[in-house]
């Protein structure tokens, strides 16, 4: 499921959520696939999915979180 969120704000980049865990995150996006821990990366780990699928990318490397 890519999501092109591009529709909805004009200043993000396509993001896709490959896999959630209970230990990680896996998003792949225009440039990488990224394995991002809740170790390395703990505002995702009690995150609702929803929030996580809901995932933007405001430039190379910035994430934002869904606000579900």
């Amino acid at each position: 499921m890519m999501m092109n969120l591009s529709a909805n704000r004009k200043d993000t980049l396509a993001v896709e959520v490959s896999h959630i865990s209970n230990f990680s995150v896996w998003i792949l996006t225009r440039r990488k696939e990224l394995f991002m821990s809740y170790e390395d990366f703990p505002w995702f780990k009690n995150q609702t999915v929803n929030a996580i699928m809901n995932v933007e990318e405001l430039s190379e490397g910035v994430f934002l979180l869904g606000r579900y």
